[in-house]
C-alpha cells in the first residue's frame, strides 16, 4: 500500500507541474505585445480588378 501511495503522490506532482508549466507559457504568450501592421487592402484589390480585366 505505501508504494501505492507513493506512485499515486508522484503521478500527481507530475501532472500538476505539467499544468503549472502549460499555464505558464499560455500566460506569458499572451502578455507578448503585436506590433500592429497596416495591410494594404487597396493595393490588392487593384491588383486583382487588374488582373481579372486581362483575364476577360
Amino acid at each position: 500500500m505505501k508504494n501505492l501511495r507513493k506512485i499515486i503522490i508522484l503521478f500527481l506532482f507530475i501532472f500538476l507541474t505539467g499544468i503549472v508549466v502549460t499555464v505558464v507559457s499560455i500566460n506569458t504568450t499572451l502578455n507578448k505585445k503585436v506590433p500592429s501592421q497596416v495591410h494594404k487592402t487597396k493595393k490588392d484589390t487593384v491588383y486583382l480588378i487588374k488582373s481579372n480585366k486581362k483575364a476577360v
